[in-house]
């Protein structure tokens, strides 16, 4: 096993029943709170009034902040903090899906550090890794797929200039999470397969790159994936069912705490920085569809260059029980079994189908290179440079 620094500071509560437990810890990061929510499903569904009674039950001062993006938007997050620092809010609470959680980060920093702009701050940009601080973040979350309850990063969009791009400091790690399936029952059918997509991108990406130094790591992982493999088609018949909730909430948490990577070489998102680039381009392409739709055209190259294909085939053995003793033969089979449970979950398409014609392939995949590899090629086990990543995106075409 390779060596590796693992620090989870984030206190996580889990099931309904540890609200008060939850809640009575947030004296802890103050009394004055900037709660941070989407478009208002939470204020639908009565659960926004669960918990702020809550909150002032505790003696809280509650602002409410509402109408971040799905893909969270610069100029919405730039406003969010405006009005936290005119509230001298102490924390911020962020009470929704993934990109409800990542925009409280930024919020939470450009408040602490008294900035006016996320912007200059993401990857890329002039001030990056410039950043001070955050206010403690605490997060509700309402979706099982980025994980961000539990990490140091957060994506932001910028429609102005059609990008998409992170920004990660250790104190953007969440000091209290409440995971709670009660909260995720009325999640939408195409929601939740986008989630589940998501978690899976998360263990399949250092797994396939990582190599095999690290069997504990591997079995891990593998355990998240089949979790997800099997349950997202049991949720999608009993969408109300808590069990079932709570499983791939727990697996969406367990697939980004960094457990998953430990004791592998450590590689770059590959994929992700694919499908940040493709949904920089439409902010309406959720990222876990996006990811859904590179996958087997990413998986492709990879064995067309030679890349991972003992790692494929190991998951053909592991996810559909593959026995082919060719490893070739066995990668490709875990690829049209893989392609037959996206198929089977709504989850196979094209990037034509989610409004991203041919014609944009070679501005996306200059994105990406300019961003995520800094004008150099990614480092997918070896060098992917533009010709690759339109390559990759062509691929999907064949999707049908």
């Amino acid at each position: 096993m390779n060596s590796f620094e693992i620090h989870i500071p984030t206190r996580i509560y889990f099931g309904k029943e540890k609200a008060d437990a939850f809640f009575d810890r947030l004296h802890d990061y103050g009394t004055n709170v900037l709660i941070v929510i989407g478009g208002g499903s939470v204020k639908k569904l009565g659960y926004l009034d669960e918990v702020t009674v809550a909150l002032e039950k505790r003696g809280m001062e509650i602002t409410l902040f509402e109408g971040i993006e799905p893909n969270p938007h610069a100029q919405t997050i730039d406003k969010a903090a405006t009005i936290g620092k005119e509230n001298n809010v102490d924390f911020v609470l962020a009470f929704g899906g993934g990109s409800v959680m990542d925009a409280s980060k930024a919020i939470a920093g450009l408040i602490h550090d008294n900035e006016k702009e996320i912007w200059p701050f993401v990857l890329g940009e002039p001030k990056h890794k410039t950043m001070q601080g955050a206010l403690p973040v605490i997060t509700i979350p309402t979706t099982a797929a980025t994980a961000s309850e539990v990490t140091p990063h957060a994506v932001i969009s910028n429609p102005d200039v059609k990008g998409k791009s992170p920004v990660s400091y250790p104190f953007f790690k969440p000091s209290a999470s409440w995971l709670n399936p009660a909260y995720h029952t009325s999640i939408p059918l195409e929601t939740t397969r986008d989630g589940a997509s998501d978690i899976l991108s998360h263990v399949f990406e250092n797994y396939l790159l990582g190599g095999n130094d690290s069997p504990p790591a591997d079995r891990y992982s593998e355990g998240i994936m089949q979790t997800v493999l099997k349950t997202l088609p049991l949720v999608e018949k009993d969408p109300t069912n808590e069990a079932l909730r709570g499983q791939l909430l727990w697996s969406s948490t367990m697939a980004l705490n960094a457990m998953q990577v430990a004791g592998r070489k450590l590689y770059g998102f590959i994929m992700h920085n694919l499908e940040h680039a493709l949904s920089g381009y439409n902010p309406e392409l959720a990222h876990g569809r996006g990811l859904a739709i590179i996958y087997p055209a990413y998986f492709k190259w990879l064995m067309e260059n030679n890349r991972a294909a003992d790692r494929l085939a190991l998951l053909g053995e592991k996810l559909f029980g593959i026995n082919i003793q060719n490893q070739d033969e066995a990668a490709s089979e875990f690829i049209t079994q893989f392609e037959h449970w996206l198929r089977e979950n709504g989850l196979y398409q094209r990037l034509s189908d989610v409004d991203i014609p041919e014609t944009a392939f070679d501005e996306i995949a200059a994105y990406a290179i300019n961003v995520y590899g800094g004008g150099y090629p990614l480092d997918a086990a070896g060098p992917m440079n533009k010709s690759d990543i339109i390559e990759v995106f062509k691929k999907t075409e064949d999707q049908v």
